[in-house]
């Protein structure tokens, strides 16, 4: 064998390696759970929430809970984003606020993944329903929880729904940073948003940013063409993918939208 095609050899067999590799470990490179339960919190006007999802417990928190009845808003955060942490800013919303974590973060049990999320998303909204009965229900879905939210809201009646830094799926994003991996035919947890988001039939509210080095912004520009329905869209030139809720545009158009 000559030494090239001993060169090529060894280049390809590297290759295979890497999407093995890559198969079998995806979940590390789209999930990253927090740790931290929060068990020992004092927050005033919030409530512990526990919901069973099979044998998985999920832990959350409830903002509010006064409002329940009233106004209801149902938040699914980033791919690793310690959702408590949302507590004080949704603490002054006219509203009830639920937190949940996704399973394997937090105080939630279980391992997760896309098909689990969405199962646990639909426990999770038909017993706070059940349980408070409100008017109005509200989703608001933040980078990977964009995908829980276009998902739930095609199979949910909702009043609207709020999409923070939203992607079409996370193939496209991946192509991004995995340009090199065939990466369509390897990704288990596709979060294919652009397949609900048509049968969605409430209001949705879209806020991106310019800056957006995570989610680029041609990502979102290709998801809200897929949007059939009423749609509003506040896009900030400056922000990123973590600075846009420190923009007054982000909350102004927020509090707007749930409140109109």
């Amino acid at each position: 064998m000559s030494t090239s095609l001993q060169i090529v050899v060894y280049v390809l067999g590297f290759y295979v390696l890497c999407v093995v590799f890559m198969y079998y470990s995806q979940g590390s490179f789209i999930f990253f759970p927090t740790s931290d339960r929060h068990s020992g919190h004092r927050e005033e006007q919030v409530e512990n929430i526990t919901i069973q999802s099979g044998s998985v417990s999920l832990g959350g928190w409830l903002v509010n809970p006064k409002l329940a009845k009233e106004k209801l808003i149902i938040y699914y955060g980033g791919n690793a984003e310690d959702i408590f942490q949302n507590i004080d800013e949704y603490r002054d919303i006219q509203a009830a606020s639920l937190f949940v974590a996704y399973r394997g973060y937090g105080p939630s049990s279980g391992k997760p993944g896309q098909k689990e999320l969405f199962e646990d998303s639909l426990i999770v909204l038909d017993e706070m329903v059940g349980r408070y009965t409100p008017e109005k229900l509200f989703l608001v879905g933040r980078s990977l929880g964009s995908g829980v939210a276009c998902y739930v809201a095609s199979e949910r009646n909702v009043q609207g729904v709020i999409l923070i830094t939203p992607y079409d799926s996370i193939v496209n994003v991946a192509r991004q940073s995995f340009w090199w991996l065939p990466v369509g035919l390897l990704l288990q947890h596709r979060f294919t948003s652009t397949q609900y988001i048509g049968s969605v039939p409430c209001p949705i509210l879209v806020l991106y940013g310019g800056l957006d080095e995570v989610v680029l912004p041609e990502r979102t520009t290709n998801l809200l063409r897929h949007i059939t329905g009423e749609k509003e869209i506040q896009f900030i030139e400056r922000a990123d993918h973590s600075s846009i809720d420190m923009f007054p545009e982000y909350w102004e158009s927020i509090l707007r939208f749930i409140n109109q």
